[in-house]
């Protein structure tokens, strides 16, 4: 017996004593048998597996129900009287034993060699209700179709991107157009050439340098000594040696002129200047000049705690670390995956905030006795045994202790958990943009040589004219798509 639900997605066969039950199917065969050619494969089935079949409402099982010649070719292809007769389907026929097993056995299976999207595409062909899976299969192929799902957001969301900076960074053909348009992908994308990838790659070393430039400046060493005692009230900060400040100052110069030129070159300027990159390209330049401008200030007394303001502003300067995002796919695609998964890491920050709130009023109430703990004391030593980092903090008492130790193994799995969900969002993220952006530049390239004139007696298209064939429109659609 069906269930209601299979009885609804199977669909209801047609009621016993009407008209279409009474009269004649026109396929018939005096064997029983039915040839059915799916894409050149041809599979002798019995008759008898559709005309009895439980789907009634399905492709198959409403072409071998009908009644005259015409419903029989609004349901195939093609379709040729014999003994057996012949029913013919211009289709891929790679996951056609799979619709076949439904009617043969009333179970609807996949193998795991096909892809979730291609048998969706024949579920929806052959009229058959994917609900009908069975579980053994429904638990990959759900999980698959929700990959092929996000697969297909991502490349056309990338496709759109594609188009929309095509239409954006149409820099025009005069002289001018030619500079920004070179010196926007020379600064802009790397893989547009090698020039941009020495570019790239000098940024990069730039960005190193100041970097160790800052770090060593933190260093006496490195630190220039002080002239004289000052009793003035104004705290003094330390000045770097000479060789670390021109260093800092020729990169800090450098960050500006490419700042300027990507600004100059931008097809959009305030679109530029709120991208979150940016933005921090302008706080890794501001500090030193601002530095600068407090150092005149403290000389002539205008402020009385400069040294304070300065070194607060030249602690701005490690945002320049972040410019190495721009050069690395890896850690845009961490952002990405941190985007994607606030959700799990929301999650995971909620169970870490109520295990220490409560470890931490267990272990204060535990060692209040003591007289050496402040619930702010608490509160440090339950985050630090969760994370398993550890700390000079340990507790005197039993129920200290034990409540210690339980934060300990707890930290364990909360922390272990969400771990795999990250790690394979980020690595299937990364994986699809490295190919991703492999496929951009592929395009481009083509684009490129499609653009380039070539012999009208070779009847291939020419960028500028009319395509002459639909051939040539071929061409070109697959130039600037390949998935056409």
């Amino acid at each position: 017996m069906l269930s209601t639900l299979e009885f609804d997605l199977l669909g209801d066969p047609w009621p016993q004593g009407s008209l279409a039950a009474n009269l004649e199917p026109y396929i018939r065969s005096r064997s029983g048998n039915v040839l059915i050619d799916v894409g050149g494969i041809v599979h002798h089935v019995r008759i008898e597996n559709f005309v009895g079949s439980v789907l009634p409402s399905s492709r198959l099982g409403r072409l071998f129900r009908a009644t005259t010649k015409e419903e029989v070719f609004d349901l195939c292809d093609h379709f040729s009287e014999g003994d057996p007769p012949t029913v013919f389907y211009d289709r891929n026929s790679s996951g056609f034993n799979t619709v076949l097993d439904i009617y043969r056995t009333g179970k609807l299976h996949f193998t795991e060699k096909s892809c979730a999207l291609v048998m969706k595409q024949d579920f929806d062909f052959w009229g058959i209700d994917e609900m009908l899976l069975e579980p053994c299969c429904a638990l990959k192929y759900y999980p698959e179709m929700e990959v092929c799902s996000k697969e297909q957001e991502g490349e056309l969301q990338a496709r759109q991107l594609e188009q929309q900076r095509a239409l954006d960074e149409d820099f025009g053909d005069h002289c001018l157009g030619r500079i920004r348009s070179k010196l926007w992908n020379l600064t802009e994308y790397p893989e547009s050439g090698i020039d941009a990838q020495i570019s790239a790659f000098f940024s990069l070393f730039v960005v190193v340098v100041s970097t160790g430039t800052f770090v060593l400046g933190t260093l006496e060493e490195f630190q220039e000594p002080e002239d004289g005692n000052y009793d003035d009230g104004v705290e003094r900060y330390e000045t770097i040696i000479v060789i670390l400040s021109i260093i800092d100052t020729v990169c800090v110069t450098y960050f500006t002129l490419e700042y300027v030129i990507r600004f100059l070159c931008a097809p959009r300027k305030l679109h530029f200047l709120v991208q979150p990159m940016n933005l921090v390209d302008v706080f890794a330049i501001i500090p030193y000049f601002l530095t600068i401008f407090l150092h005149q200030l403290e000389d002539i007394q205008i402020i009385g705690k400069a040294g304070k303001i300065v070194r607060l502003v030249r602690i701005m300067r490690i945002l320049r670390v972040f410019k190495l995002v721009r050069h690395f796919a890896g850690l845009q695609s961490l952002i990405h995956t941190m985007h994607q998964a606030y959700k799990e890491l929301g999650l995971l920050l909620f169970l870490i905030s109520v295990t220490v709130l409560t470890v931490s009023c267990l272990v204060y109430f535990a060692e209040r006795d003591e007289g050496v703990w402040s619930f702010v004391d608490s509160f440090w030593f339950a985050l630090m045994t969760l994370t398993t980092v550890g700390y000079d903090l340990n507790p005197r008492t039993m129920l200290g202790k034990v409540t210690g130790g339980f934060c300990a193994l707890l930290g364990v799995f909360i922390l272990t958990l969400p771990i795999p969900i990250v790690v394979n969002s980020f690595a299937s993220y990364y994986k699809n943009r490295l190919w991703r952006n492999e496929v951009a530049v592929k395009k481009r390239d083509r684009i490129r040589k499609a653009t380039v004139s070539r012999d009208p007696s070779e009847n291939l298209f020419i960028p500028g004219t009319v395509p002459n064939s639909a051939l040539d429109l071929g061409i070109e659609m697959k130039a600037l798509n390949p998935m056409v």
